[in-house]
Parts: structure tokens; sequence; C-alpha cells
């Protein structure tokens, strides 16, 4: 049976809500992942870029001069370059625009204007915005909002965006707004640990617990035991990193011979950094992030 409003409102209160960029992000400099030194090439280019047309890019800058990670913080550069990609409907800026319209950062607060971008995101079929849209249905506590609420999620979902399969993952195996669902909880928790989202190994293992109260899900519960043995390591060098992934976002976004006014054709048009056979790193921000590190290092 498919309950409502209390359990909604507390399992949205035990997850993590999308990160926005406020005056407490830019104050923190332990998530900066770039001084204004060694990030400069990159993001020179990145604002080149966003002058010739590229939301992505125009994004990226914003992001930089509002967190002053990477370029010296500046309020009034990170709102022109954040209007460039809203101009240009990037998901991404328009998605963030929508952040900052709502916590009124770095703009004046606007509530009307700030939900009219988020639908706009929304239809960009942008996974970020489905999640945030849905979040504020369901904080509703209108139990017609939750239909519309747990497709968006869904919809995010199949876009891989963490955030969204974490919440759709506990509302599964709660029966919140949705059927229960203990087998389809647990295979979402399983993807996003192996995908090293430590935050979901409590949910795995609390799913796995329920499940193994029946011998039904037998083979399924070893399967989860293995999973949550697993110690997932990566070491890499951050600076290292975050240039390359610069980098390469220069790299795609200068191959579309789109954005680049310096072009003379000679670039393959279409052809991205990530599809080449160059030795190159690439990263689409494409994720709801409002800083440089949420969207280089893939948290949300």
């Amino acid at each position: 049976m498919k309950t409502y409003l209390s359990a909604s409102l507390l399992l949205i209160g035990l997850i993590m809500t999308p990160v926005v960029a406020t005056a407490q992000t830019t104050s923190n400099t332990d998530d900066r992942v770039c001084s204004e030194a060694n990030c400069v090439k990159e993001l020179r280019n990145l604002i080149r870029l966003a002058r010739g047309g590229s939301g992505d890019a125009a994004a990226f800058v914003a992001m930089a001069y509002a967190t002053g990670d990477g370029l010296e913080q500046n309020t009034e550069q990170a709102i022109r370059y954040l209007r460039m990609g809203v101009r240009q409907r990037n998901p991404m800026a328009v998605n963030l625009m929508s952040d900052w319209l709502k916590n009124g950062f770095m703009v004046e607060q606007d509530l009307v204007e700030s939900a009219r971008l988020l639908d706009q995101a929304v239809k960009l079929n942008y996974a970020p915005a489905q999640y945030n849209k849905a979040l504020q249905l369901l904080q509703t506590e209108d139990p017609e909002q939750v239909p519309e609420a747990i497709s968006l999620l869904e919809q995010a979902t199949a876009q891989k965006l963490s955030s969204a399969m974490l919440l759709f993952a506990q509302l599964k195996q709660h029966g919140v707004g949705v059927e229960q669902d203990l087998p389809g909880a647990a295979e979402l928790y399983k993807r996003l640990v192996i995908a090293g989202q430590h935050n979901a190994k409590p949910y795995l293992q609390e799913v796995t617990n329920q499940l193994a109260a029946s011998s039904e899900h037998s083979t399924l519960v070893t399967e989860l035991r293995e999973v949550e043995n697993i110690e997932i390591i990566r070491v890499s060098g951050q600076q290292f990193q975050t240039n390359n992934m610069l980098e390469g976002l220069v790299k795609r976004l200068s191959a579309s011979g789109q954005f680049d006014n310096r072009s003379i054709g000679s670039r393959i048009r279409g052809v991205s950094c990530e599809q080449s056979a160059s030795n190159c790193s690439s990263v689409r921000p494409e994720r709801g992030a409002s800083s440089l590190n949420e969207v280089l290092s893939g948290t949300q």
C-alpha cells in the first residue's frame, strides 16, 4: 500500500538535499580544486569559449567567479557569465540560476523567476532539475503531486543522478508514493555502492537484512552481501586530474567548431576529446553542482 506525506518528508530528511552555491560555500576553501594560478590556462580558454556562445563554458566560468575557485571571486562577472549560459538555454546554467534566485545568492531573491527557470530546466531534461522539482513537489504534502514527483525521480534515476537514485531507492524500500519494491531498492543501492557512493552502503545493508527475512530472495541476498564487502579504492592526483579534466572540456568544446572564434576550419567538427585517439580526459557538466569541485569530482 502506498503511503505519502509524513513518510515522504521523513525520507527527504534522511538524504542530503542538492548543493547550491551560497555564501557559506564560497568561504570553504577545503573543497576548492584550483588556485588562481594552476587552472588559469584552462579557465581563460573557457572564458573565450563562453564568449563564443558555449553555455557549458559559461556555467563553469560563473561557478569559478562565484566561488573564487580558480578565478578571483567576482559577483558581477559570475552573474554576467551565468546569464550568458541562461540565454543559450544551457540546462546547467538555467538550473544554477534558479538556485541562485531561490536562495538570493549573487542576485536578489526572486522565487517566481526561480520556479520558472526550474521548470525550464526540467523541460530541457536536466536530471538535477528533475530531482529538485521532485523534492519541491514532495514537500508540498499534497498527495496529488506525488505521481509527478515519482515520474521526475524516475527520469533523473534513468540518467544515473546519484541523489535521485538514492531517494527513489528509499521510496521503493518504504513504499512511499510507489508500491514497496525491496529488490528494486536493493538494485539501486547496489549500483550506488559500486559507483563509490558510500552513503548508500548503510541503506544497502538495511534492505539486504529485510530481504534476508525471506528465503525467496536468498540468491539476491548472497549477491548483495558480496557487494557490501567490496572496498573501492581510488587513488589519483587531484591537481593532475583537475587540469586534465578542464583541458578535456576545453578540447571538447573547441572541437565542435561552434564556439571558437579563432577556428579556421582545421578542426574536425563534432569529434570530441573522448572520441579522438588522443590521450586526454573529458568531463561533461551534466550534474547539479554549484562548484568546480562538485562537477569535476562527480559529487552531488
